[in-house]
């Protein structure tokens, strides 16, 4: 007997240890909130978007020439356009790119294009206009390059990055120097005065007998590295463009006519994603987060037939790694989503801007690392109140939707004696009855562990629309079906929606209280029922199965007084109030447990 117990002893350390082998995923990623797209221009496309100094959101455009237009309200609505840069003499201008330097100036670069029939006196080029008033005049052209005046030796897609030192450089590909070849190159001009004069352009990325193309630079939150993302079709095995990053350090910046080459693997060109198969695509598109996290997109048909999408990863500080794809907008299976671009505005909302059915599009995305759950205590009804108090005032801090269409929001609260979540599902006449029923899944590792199986500490809540609840729990190697005493779960169903709120005690997982200032493990799916299958909408990176991969749940303490009760706005809303002088502040939250109040920062940790 005592030796069969020491053999179950060392089984069950053996697989505790298996278990717990699994690294924990630490990265953000996007909870895009795809419900309602916003219209930016209603034609054109090769949409770029940046936030301006003075708060406003400023958007470009190719639509009959070069076109911006303005929001005052964070995206919600846009000013009409206004033409800055006319199509003259046959001549389209194209593919814009904006920037607002740090005196103020905003600059607007572009591409003419030559129609056919082609003559020598129109040639393909980077122009750009000035406004140093906020984007109310802009300023003659200035003339930064011209290339050939053929399309096959053009120059294309111009892209600005600012220097700390104030030094202005605007990167674009460049094919003219291949007259007898299609190759292509990337390449760079300089300005030192604020984009008035250029410098004569230099090679800083070339693969021979391939085509380097696309730029987009950033410098990276460390201030050390410039990384530009390139589209790269001269991987081996892969045959088609592919995301890429090439970089130098900032103390060379390009220096000595360097460049990175075709054998540059690894230090200086590195292909940015580890999905396999690899997901082909071009038109890339980088941004840095201020929490220091990059984020890149690009289009591809990966696993959409003939569909055109826009793909969105998260990577590290370094602009490598990047994992927790997703695609901002839910076209649905017949629409496209091309030359697409990104912005990371306010606090860290991440701005998915597309080409979408010939309009220019927007919707928010919001990087999390964690969820957050306040002290309160909500009634279990399937009704919403604000007096509930979740985490976000609309009960809306997690949203999701985007893959299938089918829209949700999630959010929790807990108390002394149980966990809470309120979820609403935007769907239609959703059905409970077998088979294939519409529902939510909750996910929940009770101690938070690391492990790449359900361990008896993780817990699995099916539940219907109508509220009807299975629980499962984890054995070690799977999920087996178990009863949980005393959880309170409701469904309302109408027909445009359903909600579910549920309670869960701490003492039903496992718990003898609730572990305050501690994380709990979450993971979510929403499944949607077509009567012949479940089609599942996941958290990006969330494997159901692997604890490990799924998001910490951060229970904040709760307040001392009233004077510390935490904000509970969602972290894409804004309140206003007003300082001393009587001028208006927002308060906004961001993502890490940070309150934004008058423009100071006030941990919620």
């Amino acid at each position: 007997m005592k030796r069969f117990f020491l053999q179950f002893v060392f089984l069950c350390l053996c697989l505790h240890l298996t278990a717990a082998s699994m690294a924990r995923y630490t990265s953000s990623r996007i909870f895009w909130d795809a419900r309602t797209p916003v219209t930016i221009f209603n034609g054109g496309g090769y949409g770029r978007l940046i936030e301006l100094n003075d708060g406003r959101l400023m958007a470009c455009c190719e639509s009959g020439g070069i076109k911006v237009c303005f929001s005052t309200n964070q995206g919600r609505m846009w000013s009409s356009p206004t033409l800055i840069a006319p199509n003259v003499n046959n001549t389209p201008n194209c593919v814009p790119d904006l920037v607002q330097l740090s005196d103020g100036t905003i600059l607007v670069a572009y591409n003419p294009r030559p129609s056919e029939p082609y003559t020598e006196d129109r040639r393909f080029g980077i122009r750009l206009r000035r406004s140093t008033n906020g984007g109310r005049t802009w300023s003659d052209e200035i003339f930064v390059y011209d290339a050939d005046y053929t399309f096959e030796n053009g120059c294309w897609e111009p892209s600005f990055l600012e220097l700390p030192s104030g030094e202005l450089q605007l990167y674009f590909a460049d094919e003219s120097p291949y007259t007898t070849t299609g190759e292509q190159q990337i390449s760079l001009c300089r300005s030192f005065d604020g984009g008035l004069t250029w410098t004569t352009p230099q090679r800083i990325s070339y693969r021979s007998g391939f085509r380097d193309g696309m730029p987009v630079p950033v410098l990276l939150s460390d201030e050390r590295n410039i990384v530009v993302a390139i589209e790269d079709n001269g991987w081996n095995g892969v045959g088609d463009f592919v995301p890429t990053t090439v970089r130098t350090p900032l103390s060379s910046n390009w220096k000595n006519n360097s460049f990175v080459n075709g054998t540059s693997t690894m230090r200086h060109r590195s292909i940015n994603h580890s999905y396999s198969p690899v997901c082909k695509g071009g038109a890339p598109y980088l941004r840095v987060l201020p929490n220091g996290e990059t984020v890149l997109s690009h289009q591809s048909r990966y696993g959409e037939s003939d569909n055109m999408k826009m793909f969105v990863y998260v990577g590290n500080k370094q602009a490598k790694d990047f994992k927790a794809m997703s695609k901002p907008f839910y076209q649905g299976t017949t629409k496209n989503s091309w030359w697409n671009s990104l912005a990371v505005i306010d606090t860290g909302i991440v701005v998915a801007v597309g080409g979408l059915d010939g309009k220019v599009a927007m919707v928010k995305g919001y990087p999390m690392k964690q969820f957050h759950a306040p002290y309160a205590k909500p009634v279990i009804d399937g009704l919403f109140s604000s007096e509930d108090s979740y985490y976000n005032s609309q009960g809306q801090q997690i949203p999701m939707g985007n893959e299938t269409g089918t829209f949700s929001y999630t959010d929790f609260a807990y108390d002394s004696d149980a966990l809470y979540m309120s979820c609403i599902v935007y769907r239609r006449y959703a059905k409970s009855e077998e088979p294939f029923p519409d529902g939510i899944v909750l996910y929940l590792e009770s101690k938070y562990a690391n492990t790449d199986v359900p361990m008896p500490t993780s817990y699995r809540f099916n539940i219907l629309p109508n509220g009807t609840l299975k629980t499962f729990r984890g054995n070690g190697k799977d999920w087996t079906e178990a009863t949980l005493s005393d959880i309170q779960c409701v469904g309302k169903v109408v027909p445009a929606y359903y909600r579910i709120e549920i309670a869960i005690p701490w003492a039903s997982i496992g718990l003898a209280e609730a572990p305050t200032e501690k994380k709990l493990g979450i993971n979510l799916e929403t499944i949607t029922g077509d009567g012949t299958q479940q089609i599942m909408e996941r958290i990006p990176d969330a494997l159901p199965a692997k604890p490990a991969t799924w998001v910490p749940l951060y229970l904040i303490a709760p307040p001392i007084d009233d004077a510390i009760t935490p904000p509970t706005s969602h972290p894409n809303s804004t309140d206003t109030t007003y300082d001393l002088l009587g001028r208006k502040v927002e308060n906004t939250r961001d993502f890490q447990g940070i309150c934004i109040r008058g423009g100071k920062k006030i941990a919620l940790k």
